[in-house]
């Protein structure tokens, strides 16, 4: 075998060698984007459940839910909190957006987002909530939203009282 003959050996195990190694980064790429994916997924999953906390424990008045129904007749404070809510709202959900965006959050995780949005987005309240607070979101996030409103048909909004009966009385009818 000649000096020749062991280079061409040498090249083509280098070459070998810088081939698997791409593969390799490959799928490391591709592990790496699932991985942040689910990171993105995770964190989006522990905001949402922390302002539905923080909703749950919030300490609700008739003018809190004057302001959830659309109600003109709210006094300041009361508006003020309820703004705060939504305000917290909507950061989450734009923050879903620009995931969405940058192609981050796909599937069935943005279904999510969109399906509770645009329930959320037939009450009055939260429809006047969203005009007052508009302007502090980007262009894209504002065509986004308006989109979603001009989509769904506003409500008003039953008590959660009223629909747990509505519900409740369905239930118990049924076998």
């Amino acid at each position: 075998m000649t000096l020749s003959d062991l280079a061409s050996i040498g090249s083509l195990i280098s070459g070998v060698a810088v081939l698997i190694s791409l593969v390799y980064l490959g799928l490391q790429m591709r592990q790496s984007a699932r991985h942040s994916q689910a990171l993105i997924q995770q964190g989006r999953a522990s905001r949402t459940m922390e302002i539905l906390t923080r909703w749950a424990e919030f300490d609700w008045s008739d003018g809190m839910d004057a302001c959830v129904s659309g109600s003109p007749d709210v006094s300041p404070r009361d508006l003020r909190r309820f703004i705060s809510l939504m305000r917290a709202y909507f950061v989450n959900y734009e923050d879903s957006f620009i995931q969405h965006s940058e192609g981050l959050l796909e599937g069935a995780a943005f279904a999510n987002v969109e399906a509770a949005l645009r329930t959320t987005m037939t009450g009055p309240g939260h429809r006047a909530a969203w005009q007052v607070v508009r302007g502090a979101f980007d262009r894209a996030f504002q065509d986004y939203m308006d989109g979603v409103i001009g989509d769904t048909e506003g409500v008003q909004f039953a008590s959660v009282m009223e629909r747990w009966k509505e519900v409740t009385r369905g239930a118990s009818s049924t076998p």
